[in-house]
């Protein structure tokens, strides 16, 4: 069998009553292209070393029984764009459930193994069982996709973890009509994605049953290339907002996951716009427009959250004034619960999930308009160019950031800083631009200008709850926490110089790094040239 790559999106289905209601779905009917959908059943044995050494290099192997044949398969399982699982695949047909690697001798990942496998000997991991209903599907466009809805039970021993999922994967044709088709899908039948893979959760099964073994079930969803790409930063930003978008579920929007999933929503709006900045003024400001939505309203969750705790701490440092007048902390308290629960409605209505699969959409439709892409080394050169005057230009705005009282221009200044944090910790992941000290220093400046900001706050934050009447004791407890939030202040004002300082050194040395890079790049293209050709 031939080796290919599987690129597929996955969801969950958390109720057995879907199954049927989306086999019966009008809208997918329509572009069924067999009379009825073929059900099938399958057996699985997943295989590694004692010492997981395939696992650890990202490869997963397993043989399947699939009617009357055994098929033997190797993926690299190590990719992930978003809502997009795209994994190299190599396929074996074999007498039965060997273990064994020698099947795939003479194929491109036949050495390899080898070579990971070495002299240990392969032994089963976990098996799976489980049923496969499958419809071919064809869109106006002329794409194919196999939809596949699964049902059964993965093994690992005596235990048993649920299979209940529904699979959207390309066949050929376009992914920008996968993620759209996959969205409208997310957004009828208020679907989430399944973010791991059977292996993956076979290898959960695993660690649950044998406590002390490293953490095998853990993914890579990062790019591990040299060079990043616009649709590699901003797919692994959205991968990480659907984890986030988990957590935030299963924490009932807890105030640390409420804050990780705004700044992981503000993380993709700044990657957007240092990547696509004219696409989106084209046609991309409704995406953008959405996701500035989610941001408002986790912002809302989130300043709720930063007045709560401010007053914890001051109650816990001047108990002995502290009355225990309540009324504007129920208040606060039925507005937030109010806030989370609409967040939490509608994450799982889909919501989420089918805001960034038609953001991802729109992005692949955006590259299959250009005629060269801004890809590969181009973009590396885009990236040094714009990060570079990105950071002169706050290194120089910020040079009088401590002079400055306007509190409108210091938070202008602030957001600038974290968007140069969010898009150099995306570019950590590759080697060439990894840079954690700056990351720190930037960090740095932009929590001690979000201190101050908070503090401001503060004091609006408090009087949108401090309704109706109020005692004399509780007045006089308002003016003393505003007081002291506002002593925490003039403390970050004086110490706001020296962080400036050592921001502005991290950015020289950053900006050398980054002139570096494009130094070697001059001396790199310079090699290639032929002896006529000059380098520009």
């Amino acid at each position: 069998m031939s080796d290919g790559t599987e690129l597929e999106i996955k969801f969950a289905l958390p109720e057995n009553r879907l199954f049927e209601l989306i086999l019966q779905d009008p809208e997918l009917l329509t572009l069924a292209q067999n009379p009825a959908p073929v059900t099938r059943s399958f057996e699985a044995l997943y295989f590694d070393t004692p010492s997981f050494a395939l696992q650890q290099n990202g490869f997963a192997f397993r043989v399947r029984q699939e009617g009357e044949d055994w098929v033997a398969t190797v993926k690299n399982d190590r990719q992930a764009s978003g809502g997009l699982s795209e994994r190299e695949e190599w396929n074996e047909t074999v007498a039965g459930p060997e273990l064994s690697h020698m099947p795939f001798t003479g194929t491109h990942v036949g050495e390899r193994l080898k070579n990971i496998i070495g002299r240990e000997k392969l032994h089963l991991l976990f098996s799976t069982r489980f049923s496969r209903t499958i419809i071919q599907l064809k869109t106006t466009a002329g794409t194919e996709i196999e939809m596949a809805l699964d049902r059964g039970t993965i093994w690992s021993g005596l235990q048993g973890s649920p299979i209940s999922e529904l699979e959207l994967e390309l066949k050929s044709g376009s992914v920008t009509e996968l993620l759209k088709l996959s969205a409208g899908i997310a957004g009828r039948w208020h679907l989430l994605p399944e973010l791991n893979s059977k292996f993956a959760r076979g290898l959960e099964l695993i660690n649950s049953n044998q406590p002390g073994l490293p953490d095998l079930s853990r993914e890579n969803n990062r790019p591990d290339a040299d060079e990043p790409t616009s649709t590699s930063l901003i797919n692994s930003c959205v991968a990480e907002l659907f984890a986030f978008q988990n957590r935030t579920l299963a924490n009932n929007a807890a105030p640390d996951s409420v804050r990780e999933l705004r700044i992981q929503f503000r993380r993709l709006r700044s990657l957007i716009k240092f990547c696509h900045p004219t696409q989106i003024k084209n046609n991309g400001k409704l995406h953008m427009d959405r996701l500035r939505q989610w941001g408002l309203l986790l912002g809302s969750i989130r300043d709720i959250d930063v007045l709560t705790a401010a007053w914890g701490k001051f109650t816990l440092h001047f108990s002995p004034v502290y009355s225990t007048s309540t009324h504007w902390q129920e208040g606060i308290r039925e507005r937030r619960e109010f806030l989370a629960e609409n967040v939490i409605h509608r994450i799982r209505q889909g919501e989420i999930t089918q805001l960034l699969l038609e953001l991802q959409g729109w992005m692949y439709q955006e590259q299959e308009k250009q005629s060269l892409l801004e890809e590969g080394e181009s973009f590396g050169l885009k990236v040094q160019k714009s990060l570079t005057q990105d950071i002169k230009k706050l290194r120089d705005d910020i040079r009088a950031v401590s002079e400055i009282i306007d509190m409108k221009t210091l938070h202008r200044v602030r957001i600038r800083a974290k968007q140069i944090r969010y898009i150099q910790e995306s570019l950590n992941h590759f080697s060439r631009y990894h840079d954690d000290e700056f990351v720190a220093c930037i960090k740095k400046i932009q929590s001690h200008l979000g201190k101050i900001q908070d503090t401001c706050q503060i004091k609006s934050l408090f009087d949108q709850f401090d309704a109706g009447k109020i005692d004399e004791k509780f007045a006089l407890e308002k003016e003393l926490f505003i007081g002291w939030r506002s002593c925490d202040m003039l403390e970050y004002f004086s110490t706001l110089p020296r962080v400036v300082a050592d921001f502005r050194r991290a950015a020289k040395q950053r900006l050398r790094s980054l002139a570096a890079i494009r130094t070697s790049r001059r001396t790199k293209a310079g090699q290639n040239a032929g002896a006529h050709e000059p380098v520009k």
